[in-house]
């Protein structure tokens, strides 16, 4: 019975062996019914000499058979910058792999550039061979020419005097000195994790309408372009007095402390100050003039000057920063004379406004303490503030005010409109034309943006 027994037990694993190894070849090769969570993957940007992030691809096999790839592959082979791991094995290349009945394998990929000669798009395809034929997946990645300062991450890195162009994108790491800096149109400054920049002479920004100079992350994945905090300041101050800095249609967005300008004198004309952690524009004993600016979302707020001359006409100075906790005080305007005398504070025909109740804060600790508002739409409902009875205490009518949108362009039926005094404009050219270029002709529409926005044309 012993030897029966055995020689049974022994057919019945013959039988379970040859089944399970029956199953390793029981896949029909796969014809054109692959489906893919996405048919072009679109990497981000990427600079020279760097890798991206890593991306996943899905590829579902939704029959109710087994089936064999016989063959994946990118198209540009060994040459091409994209690099992918098929079911946990990397190459270019790759045959007969295998997908379950109703089951699904990821193909991660990921981008190492090497030398960029130019800015460019880059593609690529992964090619899936099937019994009728092909499908591809397009891989598309921006490749942008960059120069990189302090890598080392050196602590007293000065730059000197610096004329950067467009022919390069800018990195910085770390803590950057620079004395005078020029920047032409089309320029990107990008910054590494907690990097900021002081400068200790003057910064001319040239941009134009058509080619802005951005100041942002060095992160270019979508959900860090809307953050704050993804690096930290640009301070510009001087020890002489009479230095005259100007900034013309910029970006800045995503720093911690913001731009902070120390005793010099700064005009800043059709810019975006966006997405700050603490403030978006500080002067501290500076003098600043700001025109067609639109600076929104910071925690504390988005306009903070401490002593000083300061005179903002045609702005919109929003705050509804609610990201994270938003435990802050998210005012517009925190005006102060705690350190200096706030000598002057001028704020004609613009928008400001926020989720306080009262979108201007003031820190008067006593001394001169100098501010004129008038001809603005100005959100005031505690009462305890006094201002010109020529501002208006209405809602603006924002299209969007969500952290992640930014449109502070107002609507059709903001009555915003009619509100500014033409005689604030007179003489100021940059004032002509609003911070997209629309003429402002009457009746003038207070803040940064002359024409109105009708919600049927918003998606």
């Amino acid at each position: 019975m012993k030897i029966r027994n055995l020689i049974v037990m022994s057919f019945i694993a013959l039988i379970i062996g040859l089944a399970s190894c029956r199953d390793d070849f029981d896949f029909d090769v796969a014809s054109n019914n692959l489906e893919f969570s996405k048919d072009t993957l679109d990497l981000d940007t990427i600079f020279n000499h760097t890798n991206s992030q890593t991306y996943k691809l899905t590829i579902h096999n939704k029959e109710n058979k087994d089936i064999q790839v016989p063959r994946i592959s990118l198209a540009r082979g060994e040459s091409s910058f994209y690099k992918i791991n098929v079911d946990g094995m990397s190459g270019t290349e790759f045959e007969n792999v295998a997908i379950r009945s109703k089951d699904s394998i990821f193909i991660f990929v990921e981008i190492a550039a090497g030398n960029v000669e130019s800015n460019a798009l880059y593609e690529d395809e992964i090619k899936f061979q099937t019994s009728s034929g092909e499908q591809h997946i397009k891989l598309l990645s921006y490749l942008e020419r960059a120069q990189f300062y302090n890598t080392n991450l050196e602590s007293n890195f000065d730059l000197g005097n610096v004329n950067w162009d467009n022919q390069y994108a800018r990195v910085i790491f770390g803590d950057v000195k620079a004395n005078n800096v020029s920047i032409s149109a089309g320029t990107r400054i990008y910054f590494h994790d907690n990097a900021s920049l002081t400068i200790n002479g003057t910064l001319n920004v040239e941009g134009n309408i058509n080619q802005k100079v951005v100041f942002r992350t060095d992160r270019h994945d979508e959900y860090s372009e809307s953050l704050p905090k993804t690096w930290n300041k640009i301070v510009l101050k001087s020890n002489d007095p009479n230095a005259q800095s100007t900034v013309n249609y910029a970006y800045f967005k995503g720093m911690n402390e913001g731009i902070i300008v120390e005793n010099s004198k700064l005009d800043i004309n059709n810019s975006y100050i966006y997405n700050n952690e603490k403030f978006g524009l500080r002067g501290y004993g500076a003098t600043i003039n700001g025109r067609n600016l639109v600076i929104a979302q910071s925690d504390q707020a988005a306009l903070g000057l401490e002593g000083g001359w300061y005179d903002f006409r045609h702005c919109t100075i929003a705050n509804y920063f609610g990201i994270g906790s938003g435990s802050g005080m998210n005012y517009a305007i925190i005006l102060s004379n705690d350190g200096s005398a706030l000598n002057l504070a001028n704020f004609y025909n613009n928008v400001i406004f926020s989720s306080h109740q009262d979108a201007v804060a003031f820190d008067n600790v006593g001394g001169s303490f100098n501010h004129d508002f008038k001809h603005n739409v100005l959100k005031n409902n505690s009462g305890t503030l006094t201002f010109d009875a020529s501002n208006k205490n209405v809602d603006p009518l924002f299209v969007a005010t969500d952290y992640d949108e930014n449109d502070f362009r107002l609507l059709l039926e903001s009555e915003a409109v009619g509100v500014p005094n033409a005689t604030y404009n007179t003489g100021i050219g940059v004032l002509a034309l609003d911070i997209l270029g629309a003429p402002r002709n009457a009746p003038l529409t207070a803040g940064a943006y002359q024409v109105l926005v009708d919600p049927n044309t918003l998606d």
